[in-house]
């Protein structure tokens, strides 16, 4: 019950802010259609995503119900790229109106480059988990990379941990890991893997990573994207990997022989924000507001399967068993949650490290 009151008090505060937004914005001329005249809002607002089976998702979950609920035209552009948003912010030739972003963009009160959050709109103070707002940035979902397995190869014994994943000999085959990140979340695994307490894993001891991984590194292929993890993984080509979960339950969902762990997923978070010179400023922030909501947030899980960035929003029961959120685990099983401020410190010194590594 405390729940269901939870629902309906935050939905009633989005409304209420989406129309306060509407009433500062309308320009009092006709409207096209009865979505219009109910919103208030009109126009376009072009939200910049990757693409693909999570554009797809995007679009069908968030974007489309957005547009028949305003009026206003939701556009994916799926070429978002985080120096293609950073030449457009620098030129000031902008021509997206919100953005699919990490922490590594710096969503924080300095960067000039990106609206303020306005929390009279968005839901701020329902972001009480381990997914804050920040001044720049609303959580959209978050995603985990997981132990992932060939049940050709194991069967329902493959491999659960990072321990597990870097025994050769228990579990042999080849491994599939995206190295272009600089082991981002993989270091921390690793690192833990070979007996790093939580408490003292930064400064992370990248030398020790690689030492780590040298024995194995025969076995590993270096890969670029979350559809090659899936493909290599299933293919047999790798017998394990480092993959994203939704990935993962979308093949296995279509009888592809994978499977996977959540014993010390590496959790991350996708967030959206609004370049300051967006061209629809007004549509930008009612579109993060919709999206980030605690009506809408979980939307997503029916379309991907990644955890709602509001942590307040409701999971359907039967998707349970597939989100991130709903499956964290206690002690060494806990989700590895990577320090997003000394990634972002130290990221150009590892990928040097690591890039120099997989060359040698």
């Amino acid at each position: 019950m405390l729940r269901h009151r939870t629902v309906i008090a935050a939905t009633a505060a989005t409304a209420a802010a989406l129309f306060a937004l509407t009433a500062c914005s309308s320009s009092g001329s006709p409207s096209s259609s009865s979505s219009d005249a109910d919103s208030g809002l009109s126009g376009e607002v072009t939200f910049a995503g990757y693409g693909g089976a999570g554009g797809d998702a995007i679009t069908a979950a968030w974007l489309d119900p957005f547009s028949e609920e305003t009026g206003v035209d939701a556009i994916l552009d799926p070429s978002m790229d985080n120096s293609k948003l950073l030449q457009m912010i620098e030129s000031g030739n902008v021509t997206w109106d919100v953005a699919e972003a990490g922490l590594d963009f710096g969503l924080t009160e300095e960067n000039e480059g990106l609206a303020d959050i306005d929390c009279d709109i968005v839901e701020c103070d329902a972001f009480d988990g381990q997914w804050p707002v920040t001044a720049k940035g609303v959580p959209m979902f978050v995603y985990s990379t997981v132990v992932t397995y060939n049940t050709d190869a194991f069967g329902d014994a493959g491999p659960q941990t990072w321990a597990d994943w870097l025994d050769t000999d228990a579990f042999p085959g080849k491994r599939a890991i995206n190295a272009g990140e600089g082991f981002f979340g993989l270091a921390e695994a690793i690192l833990l893997a070979d007996g790093v307490s939580r408490d003292e894993l930064y400064p992370l001891d990248i030398d020790r990573v690689l030492e780590k991984l040298d024995p194995i590194k025969d076995n590993l292929i270096f890969i670029t994207s979350g559809a090659e993890c899936i493909d290599l993984v299933t293919s047999g080509e790798a017998t394990v990997g480092a993959c994203y979960n939704a990935r993962v339950t979308q093949a296995t969902g279509e009888g592809q022989p994978i499977a996977m762990s959540w014993d010390g997923q590496i959790q991350s978070a996708d967030y959206v924000t609004i370049p300051a010179d967006s061209p629809n400023l007004d549509n930008a922030m009612a579109l993060v507001a919709y999206i980030t909501s605690t009506e809408h947030s979980g939307d997503l899980v029916e379309y991907l399967t990644y955890g709602p960035g509001n942590p307040h929003a409701t999971i359907p029961e039967d998707k349970l068993a597939d989100v991130p959120t709903s499956n964290e685990g206690t002690g060494d099983a806990a989700p590895i949650i990577p320090d997003f401020e000394w990634w972002n410190e130290n990221r150009a010194d590892v990928l040097e490290s690591v890039s120099a590594w997989v060359a040698s």
